[in-house]
């Protein structure tokens, strides 16, 4: 257990619905697309659920350098925690859409540096 992150899966609701209190009233709102995985829109491949489609299944990573560097992610069953309403592309104000590019900009530079930091680690992110 030393080398493992347990991870509290995170969701969007739709505004209009009530937020859930139990993983039974999550699922039955993922079925009716009225949640998705935090940021599922904005960035699918980082975001998404497991393989099963599972919402509830682990994601890919979203921990880069814990991945990298060899730990293993157990996501807690049952527990989560919720934003009201969805997050959209150009939803925000215009100062955050140019935040966002220069994250991705950073983030691609991180991904380079953890290359440098693991050389030995087949994980990529």
């Amino acid at each position: 257990w030393a080398r493992v992150v347990f991870v509290l899966p995170a969701f969007e609701v739709r505004a209009a619905r009530r937020l859930p209190g139990t993983k039974a009233e999550l699922l039955r709102l993922w079925g009716a697309g009225d949640a998705r995985p935090f940021y599922g829109t904005l960035c699918p491949r980082c975001q998404a659920p497991g393989s099963r489609g599972d919402p509830l299944t682990p994601p890919s990573p979203q921990a880069c350098e814990l991945h990298v560097a060899g730990f293993r992610f157990a996501v807690l069953d049952g527990a989560f925690v919720t934003h009201r309403g969805f997050k959209e592309p150009g939803g925000f104000h215009g100062a955050r859409e140019a935040e966002l590019g220069l994250n991705r900009r950073l983030f691609r530079a991180f991904r380079a540096e953890l290359a440098r930091r693991y050389p030995g680690s087949p994980r990529r992110c």
